[in-house]
This record gives structure tokens, C-alpha cells and sequence, in this order.
């Protein structure tokens, strides 16, 4: 052990005490000895490093929990003043330590502040009516229900109430539009959508950090119109499309058919030709991955480019032995993988994945390891730093989670790997190879599956099975087929070669959907996860964080925080009742303990978003939802999972029954003095956005999508005065008069959320 790992140990045995006696005092000194080797052996490979992007998301975490939003200068200073300390410090290690952890807390919180100032921009306050949009389009989707458009505002009529920058609207009609030409639309707005619910995923933030200051539907035709030269971002993104459509149908004019979309996905990122059928089946066969282009194609095309350029040179032995030919490989596959990035679209996920594979390769260039624990780290505060916002996502946990415990994986049997690499020759070596080739793709998808399931239980409420056989039979068929076929035909495409390549890459493609459907049919393959909270998946990360990244005994800790998180999941309440940002989608528990739709007309996203955190596989259109409700002009009414009955009063005339039958009524106009039933007040939603309620042994609780009491930037505006109270108990006078009916919203019944 060298100088300074022995003086940690040093350190750490002396603060452990002297042995006094016997019995348990030597017990704990033993404990601290072995405690301090372990720590030191930690720090002298390095390992302390590994949890630096590890503290700086955690700072960005408290940034995203603070009730108000913090002041700039304040945060800045605070990370450059801990910065100050820990450099100070650096020659008392465990101080030094411990004020670099505080400090990177503070950078993490710095820079998600800093990014929230840079991304600020008006948000539309309130829904609208018929406004006549003119600008021009900056993105341009074709979806299987309509198309969607992202609009570079330049005028509207009537002015908004808000100077918006961008609009994201959805037309239920083909529109024929292009990214990158100026376009005049009638389209009725909203502010971008709230949490379907309380711990669900906050489509304002993400279209906050996008940009986005409204959505809503195009009324009518889109219509082109005259503006002049575009701005030159929206420019870029026009040529950049170009490019793209040109491959895409070069793709779809060779390889007819479901597996033409696939291929057009796999290299342009354009997934609107794939069915939803299809979809689900990957889904089910857990390679749904392989459409979205992300880390697994960036580290597929890089590693391909770097293996044939690479190999192409070592021909040469004049370059091989006078040169670098690995740094060479390295930097070609940079370049290739960043003309990928180009035309893939440059999504924020792609991005991400960009900047992880360019850190490795600059890495390789660079004489360090291809793809350690270390260059990880640096990929994740490379991304942290750009965009703090995707630590919350799922894109990000999913793909570092993945990427770390196959780094880790890969770092614990290498030093078994290079022992017995020689002990076979010849045929028997190579049949050795195949088998661990193929054990090894099985344990690389096993792997990968297992550190992404907490993830995809989270955020998805469900869990794939048959992820690594699905993997393990159609993964190695895009691989080491597919996108090297679609690689060579681009390269031949410029001489008009590349038609029957692209047909072979149709035929692997072809075969690899007939597995995936195979795979999908397979029985139980999808289980429902009910919904847990932030703290049982915090849990778990911080289990598989040390896990992986720890060398000694020490690893194992990890383990007690994964069993703590498993322990945690199950125990959270399931809701009575369930209630949308609009207060026009409203679910309550029925006798049969199942969720019902209690109102009306229901937006369907929401309503499959409480089915899936209630672990319930039906579908928002399964008509058992509706089971038991009953309904009339006035409104709705069902038996409640306890006793006594919940109503949905759309009218003031329904309430004097309600209050003298219903147990819970929901509405939003003041029911009467003496109301016998506990009543939600659906005005409150202004404040608090979706809700929900659970019935506890004193009364009712609620949980809201946005503390009342606090505002961020991408939160709705909410009305001025005091916030309304949602929950009146029963015999509790309203607190004010009734808004008329008009004023009720109307419901999303696609429910596709910022659209």
C-alpha cells in the first residue's frame, strides 16, 4: 500500500480508538483498522472520484425540491466559496473529502439554477380561445393520430396575453408542413400540461427546459404564409431535415413495409411508419431500445468504425508499429459519431448518448482506458452540466444505470478474462470464445435488465420479464447485421450502390421483428408495478451506485440499501380518489378496490397513467371503468371502496342531493350551508394541479402535483389572492361564489399531454 493510502488507513485507525480491555473494545478497534483499509484502498484506485457526479446530482436534486426558486448569485457564490474551502483543505484528506462532497452539492445545485435562468421564457397563463398563430416550423412530427408541430412564434391574432417563444401543437389531420417554412394556423392554446398526478412525470418541466410556453390543437387547415427569412437556428434545422428526409426515403423506397420503419428508425430517428402494435411488441420483448437511438446505437456505431478502422491500419505494419493507430480509430469514430448525432435529429436523448461516447473516445485519444468507471463519471457531469433537468428523467437513470453496472461488471471479470485467455489454442479456444460470447451477451442483457428495472418500475409501472431473452435472440441480429448493413449502404449510397444492401438490411430487420413478436407472445411477460415513491428509488440508486463503484467489501453496503428500498416500495397508500390538473378527470376506488372513471368525459392519458401507478393493467377505454357509474345531465355518482358513495356534480342544481346522500362530493361551485359530505372543491386545483386523496382513520388526506405555497418557473401561473382550500369538511361554508359553467375546462379525451 502506498505513502498516502497508508496514511488514511492510519488516520482511520487512530479515530477508531485505542483497544481498551478486551471483548468489544478490541472488536471495534479491529472494525476501524479493517474499516480504514478499506477506505484507503478505495481512495488510492480512485474510486472516491466516481462519486463526484454522484454529490453534484444530489445538489441538483435539493435545486428541484426547493419550494421557491433560489437566487443566482447566491447559489454561485456558495459553490465557488465550498470550492475555495475544499482546495484549502486538501492536504487534510478526510476534510478534504468531506468539503469537496459539500462543494460539488453546492455546483450541482449552481448549475441547475443557472440553466432554469438561461431556459426562462414566457408561459401562456391560461387556456385560450381561437388565436391565429403565423411562424415557422421548427420541428415536424408525423404521428399515427395527426401531426405534431413546434412553432417559432413571429405573430398572433389576438395577441396572447404572454410574448410566447415557442407553441407545440398537434393537428388530428395530415398537414403537409416542413421544418423550416413559415406557417399560419388557427389553433385554440394551453399552458403546457401538469403531473397527471402527484409523483408522476412533470410534462411542464420538460416543456419548460424545451422551450415551449403553450400547446393545443390546430383548428382548420395549416396554411403557409409569407415571413421572410427564417430565423437562423430554425435554418439549421431545416438543412439538418433535409439531410434527413433524404435518407429516409431512400431507406423506404428500398425496404417496403413495417421493417422500411424500422430501418428509417435506426438511422434518421424517425419512428412515425413503425405501429403502435409493433411498438408494444418490442415493448413486451424488451427491446424497444433498440428504436430509440441512444447509447446502445452511439457505442454500436462507434465500436464498429473503431474496429474497422482500426483493423484497416494495423494491416499496415508501418503504421501499426511507428504510429497510433488506435488514437487514429478513435478519432475517425468520433467524427462518424458525431455526423450519426446530425442526421439521428440530435434529440436530447441522442445528445446525452453523443456526449457519453465522445468522452470515451477523447478518452482512447487520449491514452486512457476505452471505457472505465472513471470516463463515466466524466460523461455524467458532462451531461449534468449541460442539462440538469434529464438527472429526473428516464432516459438518463435508465442508460447510466445500465452503463454502470456493465462497466462494473466488465471492470470485477477482467482480471479473470486476460488469465485464462490463454489457456486454450487452436479449435478449442475458439469454441471457448463462441460460448463466452454468447454467455457473455446473455449476462451483458441480464445485467443491463436488472440495473434498469427499478427504473422502469418507476417511471413506467411495469416490469419486461423477457428482456434478456429478448435481447439475447434479436439484439445480436441488429448488432452485427443490420446497422452494419445500413453503414455500408449509406457509404455506398453517394455511387448508387447501395440498393441491395439496404434490401438485405430489410431481410435482417425482418427477422428481427418476427423474434420480437415471438418474444412478446410469450405469456406473462408484463408486469404491472404499482407506484412508489421517490425515496424507495432513491434508495435503490444509492445500492447500485455502491454496488458498482466501490472495489472492496465495502461494495456490499448496498445491499442493505437495495433490501431497504425493496422493503419501502410496497408500503405506499393507494388513493380513494384521484383528480387531474383540470378538475375534468376524476377516478375513484370502487367496492371491488379497482379504480372507476367518475367522470363524464375523462382524459385518457391521465386515467391509464392511475391505472398503471395502481398496478391495474386495464386500459382507459376498458368499459369496466365505467362499471357501476352512474350518470345523468347534472352529473355522476358510484359506490366508494368503504362505504357510502362519492358524486361528481357538474351542476349547482345536482349539490343539495349530493351533500344529503354522498359521502364525497366533487365539484366546483360551493355546495350549501350544512353540506352533509365532505367536499372537493375543484377551484383549488388552480393552486395545487392534479391531486389525490386517500381516506386515513381521522379524515381525508391530500396530496397535490405542486405545493400551493410555493412557484416555480414551470409551473402554471395561478390566479392572484389567497389560494382556495380543496378539502371542506362537512357543515364548512364556502369560501367564495360559484364561477359560472362556462368556465368549466374542457377535458383532453387523447390525453397526450404537452401536445
Amino acid at each position: 500500500m502506498r505513502g498516502r493510502a497508508q496514511a488514511i488507513a492510519a488516520t482511520l485507525g487512530q479515530a477508531a480508538g485505542p483497544a481498551r480491555g478486551g471483548g468489544l473494545g478490541t472488536l471495534v478497534a479491529a472494525a476501524g483498522t479493517t474499516l480504514g483499509q478499506w477506505l484507503a484502498l478505495e481512495q488510492e484506485r480512485g474510486r472516491a472520484f466516481l462519486f463526484l457526479p454522484v454529490a453534484y446530482g444530489a445538489g441538483i436534486l435539493v435545486y428541484f425540491s426547493a419550494a421557491d426558486e433560489p437566487n443566482l448569485w447566491a447559489a454561485g457564490l456558495a459553490a465557488l466559496a465550498l470550492g475555495c474551502l475544499a482546495f484549502a483543505l486538501r492536504e487534510r484528506r478526510i476534510a478534504f473529502f468531506t468539503a469537496a462532497g459539500v462543494a460539488a452539492v453546492a455546483a450541482g445545485f449552481a448549475a441547475a439554477t443557472l440553466r432554469t435562468a438561461l431556459a426562462a421564457h414566457p408561459v401562456l397563463a391560461a387556456p385560450t380561445g381561437s388565436v391565429t398563430l403565423t411562424g415557422w416550423v421548427e420541428t415536424f412530427e408525423r404521428r399515427e393520430n395527426g401531426d405534431r408541430l413546434t412553432l417559432r412564434l413571429a405573430r398572433s391574432e389576438p395577441a396572447l396575453p404572454q410574448p410566447l417563444e415557442r407553441v407545440r401543437v398537434t393537428s388530428r389531420q395530415a398537414t403537409g408542413a416542413k421544418t423550416g417554412e413559415a406557417v399560419s394556423l388557427t389553433a385554440r392554446l394551453r399552458p403546457p400540461a401538469d403531473p397527471p398526478g402527484p409523483g408522476l412525470y412533470d410534462f411542464g418541466r420538460d416543456a419548460f427546459f424545451s422551450g415551449i410556453g403553450a400547446s393545443g390543437f390546430v383548428i382548420g387547415q395549416v396554411r403557409r404564409a409569407e415571413l421572410g427569412e427564417a430565423p437562423s437556428g430554425v435554418r439549421l434545422r431545416a438543412w439538418l431535415d433535409q439531410i434527413r428526409t433524404g435518407i429516409s426515403q431512400r431507406i423506404r423506397s428500398a425496404i417496403p413495409g413495417h421493417a422500411g420503419a424500422v430501418a428509417d428508425a435506426l438511422v434518421t430517428g424517425k419512428r412515425d411508419g413503425i405501429p403502435e402494435g409493433l411498438n408494444e411488441a418490442m415493448r413486451a420483448a424488451g427491446t424497444y431500445h433498440i428504436l430509440s437511438i441512444s447509447g446502445f446505437h452511439m457505442a454500436l456505431v462507434a465500436a464498429l468504425v473503431f474496429l474497422v478502422v482500426r483493423g484497416s491500419l494495423s494491416l499496415v505494419p508501418a503504421l501499426a508499429l511507428h504510429h497510433p493507430v488506435k488514437a487514429w480509430a478513435a478519432a475517425v469514430a468520433l467524427v462518424v459519431s458525431t455526423g450519426y448525432l446530425v442526421i439521428s435529429g440530435a434529440e436530447v436523448a441522442t445528445q446525452r448518448s453523443w456526449i457519453m461516447i465522445a468522452v470515451v473516445l477523447v478518452g482512447v485519444i487520449l491514452g486512457r482506458g476505452a471505457l472505465t468507471l472513471r470516463t463515466l463519471a466524466l460523461a455524467a457531469l458532462a451531461v449534468l452540466t449541460l442539462a440538469p433537468e434529464s438527472l429526473l428523467g428516464p432516459s438518463f437513470q435508465m442508460s447510466f444505470a445500465a452503463t454502470l453496472a456493465l462497466v462494473s461488471g466488465y471492470v470485477m471479470l477482467r482480471p479473470w478474462a486476460e488469465h485464462h485467455a490463454g489457456d486454450r489454442g487452436g479449435l478449442a479456444r475458439g469454441l471457448l470464445a463462441a460460448t463466452n460470447g454468447v454467455a457473455g451477451l446473455a449476462m451483458s442483457s441480464f445485467v443491463a435488465s436488472l440495473a434498469t428495472t427499478p427504473y422502469a418500475a418507476y417511471h413506467f409501472n411495469q416490469i419486461q420479464l423477457y428482456g434478456v431473452p429478448g435481447n439475447l435472440l434479436g439484439a445480436p441480429i441488429v448488432e452485427f447485421v443490420t446497422m452494419p448493413l445500413e453503414m455500408l449502404a449509406l457509404l455506398l449510397w453517394p455511387f448508387g450502390l447501395d440498393r441491395p444492401v439496404w434490401v438485405l438490411a430489410g431481410i435482417s430487420i425482418d427477422l428481427f421483428v418476427r423474434v420480437a413478436e415471438w418474444v412478446a407472445s410469450w405469456p406473462g411477460g408484463k408486469v404491472p408495478v404499482a407506484a412508489f415513491g421517490p425515496v424507495a428509488l432513491g434508495l435503490l440508486s444509492v445500492g447500485l451506485i455502491l454496488v458498482a463503484a466501490l472495489s472492496t467489501p465495502l461494495r456490499w453496503a448496498g445491499l442493505l440499501f437495495v433490501a431497504l428500498g425493496l422493503g419501502l416500495a410496497p408500503l405506499k397508500q393507494r388513493p380513494l380518489l384521484a383528480i387531474d390538473a383540470e378538475g375534468a378527470t376524476v377516478a375513484a376506488r370502487g367496492t371491488d378496490g379497482r379504480l372507476r372513471a367518475l367522470s363524464p368525459r375523462a382524459n385518457r392519458f391521465a386515467l391509464q397513467r392511475w391505472l398503471g401507478a395502481d398496478a391495474d393493467p386495464r386500459l382507459a377505454s376498458d368499459q369496466s371503468l365505467i362499471a357501476g357509474v352512474i350518470c345523468d345531465a347534472v352529473g355522476c355518482a358510484m359506490a366508494l371502496a368503504g362505504g357510502g358513495r362519492a358524486a361528481f356534480a357538474r351542476d349547482p342544481e345536482a349539490l343539495a342531493d349530493d351533500c344529503r346522500e354522498a359521502r364525497i362530493v366533487v365539484t366546483r361551485f360551493p355546495a350549501p350551508a350544512g353540506c352533509r359530505a365532505t367536499v372537493v372543491d375543484l377551484r383549488g386545483l388552480a393552486w395545487t394541479g392534479a391531486v389525490t386523496i386517500f381516506a386515513d382513520a381521522d379524515g381525508y388526506r391530500i396530496a397535490t402535483s405542486r405545493d400551493p405555497t410555493s412557484m416555480r418557473p414551470w409551473f402554471r401561473p395561478r390566479p392572484s389572492g389567497d389560494a382556495l382550500s380543496l378539502l371542506r369538511r362537512p357543515g364548512a361554508v364556502a369560501e367564495a361564489p360559484a364561477p359560472q359553467a362556462a368556465e368549466e375546462r374542457e377535458p383532453v379525451e387523447d390525453g397526450e399531454p404537452g401536445q
